[in-house]
């Protein structure tokens, strides 16, 4: 029986939701076309499909990730707003999103992957975090070199942050909270 357009659309859209779970909690290299594919609840050969690679559906999964989470930080920040940058850095920098491996954000989520992987993976990457400092940017003052400056170290802080924090969260819960606490009142002040 063939599939229609709109169902092999939403296979499509399972397979990269599935995928970008899976490679959060497990990182790109860990987890098989196989693995995704099962837990996806399709065949093994479905998937060239849809994709012509790994490395495909990888930089998918980065770029879409990317998307999604520029769209409800924008959603989240009102431009000019000064109260809902603070907001979001503060969320960004909970135990809540820190234990949320499988979701959340894919630039704390992702960076060993993208730098072990491709061009394409590491494009989609880069495209994202660009995104990020573009949302950031229009938050800050002074001329846009400064304000894009700015907005690169208070992401690259962040990110920082939340990287040691998961690291160290099941082993030395407590400095995890303090990492998170410390970046959160210095980047939110």
């Amino acid at each position: 029986m063939r599939l229609t357009k709109e169902k092999a659309e939403q296979n499509r859209a399972v397979i990269l939701e599935t995928a970008s779970r899976l490679f959060r909690t497990q990182g790109i290299q860990n987890v098989s076309v196989a693995d995704i594919m099962q837990a996806a609840g399709f065949t093994h050969g479905g998937f060239y499909n849809h994709f012509a690679s790994k490395e495909e559906l990888a930089a998918q999964v980065v770029a879409s990730s990317f998307h999604n989470a520029a769209k409800h930080l924008s959603d989240k920040i009102t431009m000019g707003s000064e109260k809902g940058l603070k907001t979001a850095i503060s969320e960004y920098l909970s135990p809540t999103h820190r234990d949320a491996c499988a979701g959340g954000c894919p630039a704390s989520a992702l960076p060993v992957d993208a730098a072990r992987n491709g061009e394409d993976v590491q494009g989609a990457y880069a495209d994202g975090i660009e995104a990020y400092i573009d949302i950031f940017s229009a938050q800050m003052n002074g001329d846009k070199k400064q304000a894009r400056q700015e907005a690169i170290a208070v992401l690259s802080g962040m990110v920082g942050a939340m990287v040691l924090a998961r690291a160290v969260r099941k082993s030395e819960p407590k400095l995890s909270d303090e990492l998170l606490s410390a970046a959160r009142k210095h980047f939110a002040k």
